[in-house]
């Protein structure tokens, strides 16, 4: 599996998660639009015989009044791809993309490009030297080592995504991704990975808040009973990462299971204990290594699971122990970061 920088185009109904009298909503449009994101990093790994599960990554950097210093926020979006959707790489001539939001274009430009299904394509300018350069391009490279990778075995039941240009980390820290709707302000701040034991570690994230959306009427009510019952309106919540001979292996999402619901629920609460039992459920995929298994918030509400419902969604990335991350990572017990946000 490789990166590289390259455009990335994909064409998707249009959402609205905008603020509407006060309450928030999220509903899918009718409308579709071609979105093209540039600096792209692209990797991939064999899913099954005949599929890959392709990863897009892009970043900016922004100023974080949280932090106290600029940070990189940084973006993924994964599908899976068949092998007879993966297109012979062409010349074509592409308008130059000026602006997403307000579809601004400038003038048509040579690039090289291949598409994967009808829905995405990787591409990159032509250079103006070399207009007969298709073979020797980056997107050439990236379809050709997508299709070796077909060829080769699937050898493990894991999926570790290599991801390089991250610097390494041997200490047990989750990788997090949460649905990127910016207008919610509903993004993770800190995260805290606390061991508990030799066979059990204690995750605990913060969020800078949360909304309800299905029962967006109550939100105000929620927000004051958070704040009587617990003595603070931002979100925190808690999952466990079991071990197997030093190896994780499992996720307990006790009470803040999300099962199959998406981000346009705010009221799951699955895995709730069964005479005083909760269930747990195997990890499916790591982050360079076996240390870093990763979770995906997938409700409003953050319940969470070991695999993504929001497939259509740009997510962020939080990979706690990067220097430039957006967060803060830290080590501390779930009672202890409580005790910390408690109003003063």
């Amino acid at each position: 599996m490789e990166k590289s920088a390259v455009w990335f185009s994909h064409e998707e109904n249009k959402y609205d998660a905008e603020l509407k009298l006060f309450q928030k909503y999220f509903y899918w449009t009718n409308e579709s639009q071609t979105w093209d994101w540039d600096n792209c990093a692209v990797t991939w790994i064999k899913k099954s015989e005949q599929e890959v599960h392709v990863v897009i990554r892009s970043s900016k950097l922004v100023d974080s009044d949280y932090r106290g210093r600029t940070v990189k926020v940084k973006y993924m979006l994964g599908f899976d791809i068949r092998a007879e959707d993966i297109h012979y790489p062409t010349n074509d001539n592409y308008r130059q993309p000026l602006d997403n939001i307000k579809r601004i274009y400038g003038p048509a430009k040579p690039r090289w490009a291949f598409k994967l299904n009808n829905h995405y394509c990787i591409w990159q300018w032509a250079e103006e030297e070399d207009r007969n350069g298709l073979e020797n391009s980056e997107v050439y490279r990236i379809y050709s080592e997508i299709k070796k990778t077909l060829t080769e075995p699937v050898t493990t039941k894991r999926s570790i995504f290599r991801v390089p240009g991250v610097p390494a980390n041997n200490k047990l820290v989750p990788v997090i991704y949460q649905a990127a709707i910016d207008s919610w302000k509903n993004f993770v701040r800190e995260v805290h990975c606390h061991k508990v034991n030799e066979d059990e570690y204690e995750v605990t994230i913060l969020f800078e808040n949360e909304h309800l959306r299905m029962h967006a009427p109550l939100d105000l009510i929620y927000r004051l009973y958070r704040y009587l019952r617990y003595g603070r309106v931002t979100d925190i919540e808690s999952f466990r990462i079991i071990l197997n001979k030093g190896t994780p292996t499992k996720f307990r999402f006790e009470g803040i299971y999300s099962n199959e619901h998406d981000i346009q629920h705010d009221n799951i609460h699955g895995d709730i204990p069964i005479n005083g039992k909760v269930r747990t459920h195997s990890i499916k995929y790591y982050f360079n290594d076996e240390k870093h298994p990763i979770i995906f918030i997938n409700t409003a509400n953050h319940a969470m699971s070991y695999h993504d419902t929001n497939h259509k969604i740009w997510k962020w990335e939080y990979v706690p122990w990067e220097e430039d991350s957006a967060i803060v990572y830290g080590e501390k017990p779930r009672n202890e970061v409580d005790r910390y946000f408690w109003p003063k």
